[in-house]
C-alpha cells in the first residue's frame, strides 16, 4: 500500500513531537497534517475528513478519549490510532474498546509508526470489504447451503430447484473438489423425500463382493463371516435417496445387478431368494467423462442411460472466480473459530493472488490453503503467496538464480531468498526473521515493499 495517497491527521500537544513528525512525513512524502490543538484537528476533520487520525491521549485542551468520541460522532467508520506512554497502556486498551483501531507506544521509531499505520489501514479496509461482502451474500441469499452468486452458480441453483421437485435419477459431473456431494444433498434436502434417509456409498472404497453385500444386504450364512442377516443400503435408503459417489468404479457385473434392481425397485439379499420392494432415488456422481467411458466400453451404456435422466454439471472454481472472495471469507471465519485465531482476513495483495491462482483441486484445495494460513498466522491480517518455492525445490531455486546468464537484480534476489526462507519456516515470520538475521518489523517492511512494487 502506498501511504503517500493516504490523508492523515496527527495531533499532539507537544510541539517537539509535532515538529519532528512534520519533518519526517515531508521527507517521506506523506500527506500528514499536524496539529497541537485537538480542536483544530477536529475542525479539519469536520471540514475535509481524513483517512487516518493519530491522536495523543493526554492533552490539556481535550483528551484523546473525548476527541475519539467526537470523531466517531462525525464518522462511524473513522480510522483512529492513539498514542500512549509505556506507563499508560491500560488507557490505550480502553481507547480501543471505545473504537480506536490500534495504539502506538511513545517514544516510537518512524518506520515502526508507518508500519503500524499501514497495517491498521489494511485491516480497516479488509473489515469494510468483509461487511460489504456479507451484505452481498445475504442479499444474494446463498441457496441450498452453497456459496456463490456467479452466473454459473445461479444456473446450478436453478437446476437444483427444478430437479429436486421430482424423483428422477440424476448424474452429477464435475472436477474433484467442486462440491458434487453438496449438490446431491441439496437434491435430497429440498425434495419431497427430505424426511427419509440420504445414504452415501463410496464406490471406489469397496471390492465388488463387499459392494454387493453393502448394497443388497445378505442372509445369515450367505458367505464366510455372515453370522447374521444384514439389511443392505438400498433397503435402508428406501423412501429416500441413494448417492453413488464415483459411480464409474462399479464393475460391469455389478452394474447389471444394480440396473435390474433400479428398474424393478426390488432387491434380493445375497444368499436369499425373496425380493424386497424398495422406493429409492439414485443420484450418482463422478469426475470422469461417463460418455467417453461408455464409448470405450468401460461403462455400460444401458446402465448409464438408466441413471442419466438428468445430468447436472458442477462448475470448477476457474469458472466462478468471482465467488472466491466469498469462499475465503467463509473459510477464514470457520478456521478462526475452530483454532481460536484472532485473524480478520487476507491483505488485498494476497486476496488478488488467491483469486488468480490455478486451483486445480478446486474448493477443497482453496479451503486447505486458507486453513493452513490461519493455523500459521502471526498477525490478524493473513498473507498468501503462490510464488513461494515448494518443498523439494531448493536445487531448482539455486539453479534458476545462478545458472548461465540468468541474472537478477539484488532486490529480486533478496525477495526470492525471503520467499525461500518463509517456505522453509512453514510461513512462520518470527522464525524466518531469525534465520534472515533481521527483526520482524524489518521483515514486514520488506514484504510490504515487495507487494507494493
Amino acid at each position: 500500500m502506498d501511504l503517500s495517497t493516504i490523508k492523515m491527521l496527527f495531533v499532539d500537544d507537544d510541539p517537539v513531537t509535532c515538529k519532528v513528525m512534520q519533518r519526517q512525513c515531508e521527507s517521506a512524502g506523506l500527506d500528514m497534517r499536524v496539529f497541537q490543538s485537538p480542536t483544530e484537528c477536529l475542525n479539519e476533520f469536520t471540514k475535509s475528513g481524513a483517512d487516518v487520525v493519530v491522536t495523543d491521549l493526554r492533552m490539556p485542551e481535550m483528551n484523546g478519549f473525548d476527541l475519539l468520541t467526537k470523531l466517531r460522532e462525525i464518522d462511524q467508520e473513522a480510522l483512529i490510532l492513539v498514542m500512549t506512554g509505556h506507563s499508560s497502556v491500560e488507557n490505550a486498551v480502553e481507547a480501543m474498546k471505545r473504537g480506536a483501531a490500534d495504539f502506538i507506544k511513545k517514544p516510537f521509531d518512524f518506520d515502526e509508526f508507518t508500519l503500524t499505520v499501514q497495517r491498521s489501514i489494511e485491516s480497516h479496509e479488509l473489515k469494510k470489504e468483509n461487511k460489504l461482502l456479507k451484505k452481498r451474500l445475504r442479499r444474494s441469499g446463498n441457496r441450498f447451503g452453497m456459496i456463490g452468486d456467479s452466473p454459473v452458480m445461479r444456473s446450478l441453483f436453478n437446476s437444483i430447484e427444478k430437479v429436486s421437485e421430482v424423483s428422477c435419477n440424476v448424474i452429477i459431473t464435475g472436477e474433484s473438489g467442486t462440491g458434487k456431494e453438496l449438490v446431491a444433498h441439496a437434491l435430497h434436502d429440498y425434495s419431497p423425500r427430505k424426511d427419509a434417509p440420504f445414504v452415501v456409498i463410496d464406490c471406489g472404497a469397496l471390492t465388488e463382493t463387499l459392494l454387493e453385500s453393502e448394497l443388497f444386504g445378505h442372509e445369515k450364512g450367505a458367505f464366510t463371516g455372515a453370522n447374521q442377516r444384514k439389511q443392505g443400503l438400498m433397503e435402508q435408503a428406501s423412501g429416500g435417496t441413494l448417492f453413488f459417489d464415483e459411480v464409474c468404479n462399479i464393475s460391469d457385473a455389478m452394474q447389471m445387478k444394480l440396473m435390474r434392481a433400479i428398474e424393478d425397485q426390488n432387491v434380493t439379499r445375497v444368499g436369499g431368494t425373496q425380493s424386497t420392494p424398495i422406493d429409492i432415488r439414485i443420484v450418482a456422481a463422478t469426475n470422469r467423462d461417463l460418455e467417453q467411458l461408455v464409448e470405450e466400453g468401460v461403462f455400460r451404456h444401458d446402465f448409464y442411460h438408466r441413471l442419466n435422466v438428468v445430468n447436472i454439471r458442477v462448475p470448477s472454481l476457474d469458472e466462478r472466480r468471482e465467488d472466491i472472495p466469498a469462499f475465503v471469507e467463509h473459510f477464514v471465519d470457520e478456521f478462526a473459530n475452530r483454532y481460536s485465531r484472532q485473524v480478520t482476513g487476507f491483505d488485498s495483495t494476497s486476496m488478488r493472488r488467491l483469486c488468480d491462482a490455478p486451483w486445480r483441486g478446486n474448493i477443497r484445495e482453496l479451503r486447505n490453503a486458507v486453513e493452513r494460513c490461519v493455523i500459521l498466522a502471526d498477525n490478524p491480517i493473513l498473507s498468501w503467496s503462490n510464488e513461494v518455492p515448494e518443498e523439494g525445490n531448493e536445487k531448482a531455486f539455486n539453479e534458476d538464480l545462478f545458472s548461465g546468464t540468468n541474472f537478477v537484480t539484488l532486490d529480486e534476489l533478496e525477495q526470492a531468498y525471503i520467499s525461500h526462507v518463509l517456505n522453509h519456516s512453514k510461513g512462520k515470520k518470527n522464525r524466518a526473521a531469525q534465520i534472515l538475521g533481521i527483526d520482524k518489523t524489518t521483515l514486514w517492511r520488506k514484504l510490504k515493499r515487495a507487494t507494493s512494487d
